[in-house]
């Protein structure tokens, strides 16, 4: 029998003694010597001893992606949480700097007011006498916030409906008949100084 080579002989002779020392106690036709297994060898072996079915690959597969979602998902919302964080500073700093937020800013922090009133409202079922009173607070606080922010609006639409105003008296756009400078309005009778000559 010829063999490839000096592995391949030494693997059958192994097997060979191997089957007589089971089959006949004490007998042995060679003493074994070390096999040098190498690196290919080793792994074809291990991946004989798990040959896996499809199905299980596909299983592990999936739970490979699974575990990756799940990572690319904590991610996710970690920079979520970090950009809503920005996002918040961003507004905070427009509202110490009494600037007026834009469109965008003031949709976001009416869905945020939205979001934490109802959360508000679901925690309000709990017993606890301090967070029904922190409760109460936080309403009240956003109750004044609500107001103050309405109070100025009012007073800035009245301010500039005002210099419209006087703005186009100043132009001349507006006029009143009969209020003409130095003049007495047409219509009137001069029966008011014949009085005051009478007196």
């Amino acid at each position: 029998m010829s063999f490839n080579s000096a592995t391949s002989k030494a693997k059958a002779r192994a097997t060979v003694t191997k089957l007589f020392e089971d089959v006949l106690p004490g007998t042995t036709l060679l003493p074994l010597k070390k096999v040098k297994v190498t690196d290919a060898s080793a792994f074809a072996l291990e991946a004989r001893k798990h040959r896996q079915s499809k199905e299980e690959v596909r299983k592990k597969n999936k739970l490979v992606r699974a575990r990756q979602n799940r990572e690319i998902n904590k991610r996710l919302e970690k920079d979520k949480k970090f950009q809503k964080l920005v996002r918040y500073n961003v507004i905070k700093s427009h509202k110490n700097g009494q600037a007026a937020a834009p469109e965008g800013e003031q949709k976001y922090l009416k869905k945020l007011i939205k979001k934490n009133s109802n959360a508000l409202r679901r925690f309000a079922d709990v017993n606890d006498p301090e967070i029904q009173e922190e409760i109460a607070e936080l309403q009240k606080e956003i109750i004044n916030m609500k107001n103050e922010k309405f109070d100025r609006a009012k007073d800035r639409k009245l301010d500039a409906k005002l210099l419209a105003f006087n703005e186009k008296i100043k132009s001349g756009l507006l006029t009143y008949p009969g209020l003409t400078p130095g003049l007495a309005p047409v219509g009137l009778d001069d029966e008011s100084d014949e009085e005051e000559d009478d007196d």
